[in-house]
C-alpha cells in the first residue's frame, strides 16, 4: 500500500510538471539569454614581436584595437593602432565583409585588400585563415588567427614581391574594456603628436 502511494505521488508530480512545463515559453525563465547586442563592439591590447625569416628579433610592438561587430550586416570594421619602440605609431583601420566561412578585407584607404577563410560557428569561429595583398610595400601577408585560453594569438608572414618570406610577426592579444581601450587610446595620440 505504501509503494502505490509513492507512486501515485510520482505520478502526479510528474504530470503537474509536464503540465505547468508546457505553458512556459523559451526564455521565461530567470536565466533567461541576453539578447546578443548588434552591433557590439570588442576592445584588445597585444604585443606584435617581428622578426627576420631566420628568427633575428626586429623589435616588440604594442598594439589597441577597437572592433565593430555587426551580425546584421555581416560586417566587422577594425580600428588599430601599434606603437613601437620608438613611440612611433600607425594605424589601421579596415573593414571584414563576412559571408561565412569566407571573407574579405578592405583597407579604408585601399593600402591592402584580403580573403579568407572563418573555422567555427557562425559569430562563434574558433580560428581563421587569411591572405593580404599589400600595396606599399608591394607583397603579401599569410596570416593564422586563433583564440586561445589566454585571448587572440596571431602568427603571420609577409612575403615581398619576390615571393621571399621577409618578415614574421607573432601577435598575442587580451581583451580590454571600452574605458580601458579610450584611456590608452587617448595617451597614444598624445605621445605621437610630440
Amino acid at each position: 500500500m505504501k509503494s502505490l502511494k509513492v507512486l501515485s505521488c510520482v505520478v502526479l508530480f510528474s504530470l503537474n510538471f509536464i503540465l505547468t512545463s508546457s505553458f512556459i515559453k523559451p526564455g521565461d525563465d530567470k536565466k533567461k539569454k541576453k539578447e546578443i547586442e548588434d552591433p557590439s563592439e570588442l576592445y584588445s591590447m597585444g604585443e606584435i614581436k617581428a622578426m627576420s625569416a631566420d628568427s633575428i628579433p626586429y623589435g616588440t610592438y604594442v598594439a589597441l584595437s577597437k572592433e565593430i561587430i555587426n551580425r546584421k550586416e555581416n560586417k566587422i570594421t577594425l580600428k588599430s593602432i601599434s606603437i613601437d619602440q620608438k613611440g612611433e605609431t600607425t594605424e589601421y583601420n579596415y573593414t571584414m565583409n563576412i559571408t561565412d566561412p569566407t571573407f574579405t578585407i578592405m583597407a579604408d584607404d585601399s593600402s591592402y585588400t584580403g580573403t579568407g577563410k572563418l573555422h567555427g560557428a557562425a559569430w562563434k569561429w574558433s580560428s581563421w585563415s587569411y591572405v593580404i595583398n599589400t600595396k606599399n610595400p608591394v607583397g603579401k601577408i599569410d596570416a593564422y588567427n586563433y583564440v586561445s585560453m589566454v585571448g587572440l594569438v596571431v602568427n603571420k608572414a609577409f612575403y615581398g614581391a619576390d615571393g621571399k618570406l621577409t618578415v614574421r610577426y607573432k601577435e598575442r592579444y587580451k581583451y580590454i574594456t571600452k574605458e580601458q581601450f579610450e584611456i590608452l587610446y587617448l595617451q597614444v595620440l598624445k605621445c605621437s603628436t610630440k
